[in-house]
């Protein structure tokens, strides 16, 4: 009797497992909170090339539509950036592919996000996937930026919480092999980029929340996380880097929510 009963017990422990399904993470996303997803790294000059490709093949090479989504690629010679070749090399040559792309303004952002999630949506119903489209990829707003930065390993120390449970970075984060792209030397730059997908990720399994371009939030004129060209006091998570136009220095990521 025993046995059977265990037989029995067994046979429910497999038949709800079996049933239990796996969540759906959107593409390029780590999960932040229940619904709340977020990119793994900045949205790279080779993602915006396919963006910009595909609004090419639909509306044409000289579509207002088409024109709309070429990155400033002249950000490169503001008198921050003394960084001729960049205009030319930068966003098309190869060996920046995975680097993060620059010189887009706000609304572009929000223009990609829109169509990334129409992309998506598109290739789930090739793959007959009609149960997981209620999501929608934007940019996050600063609650949501600080959030998911909270839990950096580019943190090298420990975070500490205070009393009110806000984090605060130990900024020993900043070590010898990365100061050169994030801090000033005699007031000039001595390095730019990096790939999005450089250094430890931190703890949610993203890269490069702090340093290498500000990230856009959507509040519009604001940027989180420091760039290339802060100094180390400029890249705290609660710090707030205002903008007003593309810059070689400005790039974003993605959230995504899912609803259920």
């Amino acid at each position: 009797m025993k046995k059977l009963i265990l037989l029995f017990l067994c046979g429910l422990f497999f038949a709800f497992s079996f049933k239990k399904t796996k969540q759906f993470v959107p593409p390029g996303t780590v999960q932040i909170k229940d619904t709340l997803f977020a990119d793994k790294a900045e949205i790279s000059n080779f993602s915006w090339i396919e963006y910009e490709l595909c609004t090419e093949i639909k509306y044409g090479k000289m579509s207002l539509e088409h024109i709309a989504t070429l990155p400033d690629t002249a950000v490169w010679r503001d008198k921050m950036s003394l960084n001729e070749p960049y205009v030319k090399y930068y966003y098309r040559h190869p060996a920046y592919r995975d680097y993060p792309v620059v010189g887009i303004s706000y609304e572009q952002a929000q223009a990609y996000c829109k169509w990334r999630t129409e992309r998506v949506k598109y290739f789930l119903s090739i793959k007959k996937d009609f149960k997981n489209q209620n999501f929608k990829y934007r940019l996050p707003n600063k609650e949501e930026w600080e959030l998911l930065s909270s839990n950096g390993a580019e943190v090298l120390g420990n975070n500490r919480k205070s009393k009110k449970g806000e984090v605060k970075f130990n900024h020993r984060w900043i070590t010898d092999s990365i100061s050169k792209v994030y801090l000033k030397k005699n007031n000039s730059y001595t390095d730019v980029t990096v790939s999005s997908y450089s250094y430890a990720k931190n703890n949610f399994g993203m890269f490069c929340v702090f340093g290498n371009v500000s990230e856009m939030v959507s509040e519009k004129g604001i940027s989180k996380g420091g760039s290339w060209r802060n100094t180390l006091e400029e890249c705290r998570a609660g710090k707030d880097l205002p903008y007003s136009k593309p810059t070689a220095w400005l790039g974003f990521r993605c959230v995504c929510v899912v609803n259920k």
